[in-house]
């Protein structure tokens, strides 16, 4: 039976989530450059900026800026690095990063139920929630240095598994709100089955992207392997969520342009561009 608390297994788990950190840099690299439409848009002033824009952009590149920090941090190249403030700035980044993914889609309910006060109040307070527990993570921590580099994060598994548990929680509530809110709505067949398919979708793939990191810190092994899953499952999570806010450019067909136009309930970020020479583009809030 493998003990996990011996130091040759924690070394062996670092040089693994080493690899693994590089390995994720890369898909979400891969994922970033080829889905920068909306960026793409808005630095050549061909869509508006909107405000929900924000943590669909902010997500994107915090995220980023922290996997190749960590990818940084883990490799011999960080000898001689202030290890602490660096995993405060990488912490700083992952984490906004996973509230920005939820923002994406709790925005959304935010929005559709406008002329609810009370049901926006308590959307603000799971959000305020939310973002307690991330901020928890991002300064309660310490640092365990492996073969003289930074090395990884050791973070209470007990915090990190309350953290999971409640993201999944906070976005099964924004698709829950959501489906509700559109069932009230008058709205055309084809937006509402889209926005229902991308919730379940996204939701789907956020609650099995948070198992694992929420089985691992529960079963507190090692300080590595209750981490070790956490960025893998940020990335997915970031990935889904940006997805839903880009996948409206791909309703360009203008009998989709003139029912989306006809909906009278804003969505997080929802832009169409026409593949004509002029641009004419949408953003409803």
């Amino acid at each position: 039976m493998v003990n996990w608390t011996d130091p040759d297994v924690i070394s062996k788990c670092g040089s693994i989530l080493e690899h693994i950190n590089f390995l994720f840099l890369g898909v979400y690299m891969w994922e970033y450059v080829r889905s920068w439409q909306i960026e793409l848009a808005l630095i050549r002033r061909r869509i508006p900026p909107r405000w929900p824009q924000l943590p669909y952009i902010t997500g994107r590149i915090l995220l980023l800026t922290s996997m190749v920090m960590i990818s940084w941090l883990s490799s011999p190249t960080s000898e001689g690095v202030d290890c602490h403030s660096a995993f405060l700035m990488f912490s700083f980044a992952g984490n906004a990063a996973i509230g920005c993914s939820s923002l994406n889609l709790m925005l959304r309910p935010f929005m559709i139920w406008r002329a609810f006060s009370y049901v926006r109040i308590f959307l603000v307070l799971a959000t305020v929630g939310h973002w307690v527990f991330l901020l928890r993570v991002m300064f309660d921590f310490s640092v365990t240095n492996v073969n003289g580099t930074c090395g990884f994060m050791a973070i209470d598994h007990t915090v990190m598994t309350d953290l999971f548990i409640y993201t999944m929680c906070y976005d099964m509530l924004a698709l829950a709100l959501t489906i509700i809110g559109l069932r009230n709505t008058p709205s055309s067949h084809i937006m509402w089955k889209t926005l229902h398919k991308q919730g379940v979708a996204y939701v789907s793939i956020t609650c099995l992207a948070n198992i694992v990191p929420i089985v691992m810190s529960s079963l507190n092994l090692n300080v590595v392997m209750n981490v070790s899953f956490a960025m893998p499952a940020s990335i997915i999570s970031t990935i889904a969520s940006s997805r839903i806010v880009s996948s409206f450019l791909n309703l360009q067909s203008s009998d989709s342009a003139e029912e989306i136009e006809s909906r009278d309930v804003p969505l997080t970020t929802m832009l169409t561009l026409p593949t004509t020479s002029t641009i004419d583009a949408q953003s409803i809030v």
